[in-house]
C-alpha cells in the first residue's frame, strides 16, 4: 500500500461538485485495496492508500482525476542558513 494524493477535476469553488467528484472516484475504486485517509472539503483533493490495481483504475480516470502523486513527508531543510 502506497499513500498518495489524488487531485481532483473539479472547480475548487464548487462544495456539492467536489463531493459528487470524490464520490465518483471512490465508488470507481470499489474492489481494489484502497483506503480512504481523507477526504478533504475545500481542496479538489483525496488522500488515499492504494495498492497497484487502484493506481491502474485512477489512471484511467482522465474525466476525474487530473492527477496522482505520492503523499510524502519532507524532511526539514538541515543545511545552511540562507544569507541576508
Amino acid at each position: 500500500m502506497v499513500r498518495v494524493l489524488v487531485e481532483l477535476r473539479v472547480p475548487p469553488s464548487d462544495p456539492s461538485a467536489l463531493r459528487n467528484a470524490q464520490d465518483a472516484v471512490l465508488g470507481r475504486l470499489t474492489g481494489t485495496g484502497t483506503r480512504l485517509a481523507r477526504r478533504y472539503e475545500t481542496a479538489p483533493l483525496l488522500a488515499l492508500e492504494i495498492d497497484a490495481a487502484a493506481l491502474a483504475r485512477l489512471e484511467e480516470m482522465r474525466d476525474l482525476v487530473t492527477r496522482v502523486r505520492a503523499d510524502r513527508i519532507s524532511p526539514p531543510y538541515e543545511g545552511p542558513a540562507p544569507r541576508r
